[in-house]
């Protein structure tokens, strides 16, 4: 008899593991089925960007809006140099001593 139950809750318990991997299964392969969908747009995406940002489909709509090609440009050359009087640190004034 005790055989007999032993048997039943082995199997029962046998049933519900399986039943839960199968569970399992069926949501990887959703989640799967799901990123291959976004990858599929990303890429979708990563080509529209690539045609936007097409210097051949801008220039045209740039000169409809009444912008033009500079004829020459000039360069401005900027001194990032610090200007005035530097602050010197404590260690400094200590070595001049």
């Amino acid at each position: 008899m005790i055989v007999v139950l032993v048997a039943v809750i082995g199997f029962l318990g046998l049933v519900f593991a399986r039943t839960s991997l199968d569970g399992s299964a069926f949501e990887l392969a959703d989640l799967q089925r799901s990123i291959a969908q976004q990858h599929a747009l990303n890429q979708e995406l990563q080509l529209e960007i690539a045609r936007l940002e097409n210097p051949a489909r801008i220039a045209p709509l740039a000169e409809e809006l009444g912008m033009v090609m500079p004829r020459s440009t000039n360069q401005i050359l900027v001194d990032l140099t610090p200007v005035g009087p530097t602050v010197a640190s404590a260690d400094a004034k200590e070595k001049t001593q």
